[in-house]
């Protein structure tokens, strides 16, 4: 993608702690792209959970909320140490997808959705699906993850009837399509 001379911009939904965006972000400055990078996050915790997310849901309730807790991050520490060299990139605190409107007019070339759950996956893939450019790759992190299923459950209802020129599940247990 970022081979490519018309490069759009970037989104990840949901980055938790900035893992896997900190590498993306090192690889647009390698290459010299003047694209943005758009981060949705809450910072207070996973989403509320739906119907559909069938696994997580058999937990017992305080599992669930001790699951919640666990995806917290100090936006202080996120905005000041970890992007304070990266100033392509710009954050929307709010849940998903309250904060999508403030780049309606954007096309992207890359979106990385790691929202757990069953709605905010699928909310993430009615946004950023028509608004990623032709060639574009959208990757969902948790795919094949056995707690997290509601994110399989959006991505197979979602790309039943899409047409996209190519689909892969890694091993690792993520998947993406490109445009």
């Amino acid at each position: 993608v970022l081979k490519k001379r018309n490069t759009k911009d970037f989104s990840e939904v949901c980055f938790w702690k900035v893992h896997s965006s900190f590498f993306i972000f090192k690889l647009i400055e390698e290459c010299n792209k003047k694209k943005s990078f758009h981060i949705f996050y809450s910072f207070e915790s996973l989403s509320q959970t739906s119907i559909k997310d069938i696994n997580i849901n058999k937990f017992e309730k305080k599992k669930i909320k001790e699951i919640r807790t666990q995806f917290i991050s100090d936006e202080q520490f996120v905005k000041s140490e970890v992007l304070k060299e990266f100033d392509f990139v710009k954050v929307y605190k709010g849940w998903i997808p309250e904060k999508f409107n403030m780049v309606d007019n954007s096309k992207f070339s890359f979106v990385h959705i790691d929202v757990d759950l069953y709605e905010p996956t699928l909310k993430s893939l009615e946004f950023f699906f028509p608004r990623l450019e032709e060639g574009g790759v959208i990757v969902c992190d948790d795919y094949s993850s056995v707690d997290f299923n509601g994110s399989k459950l959006a991505w197979d209802e979602f790309f039943s009837d899409k047409k996209v020129n190519f689909k892969f599940a890694p091993s690792l247990g993520g998947r993406f399509v490109i445009k």
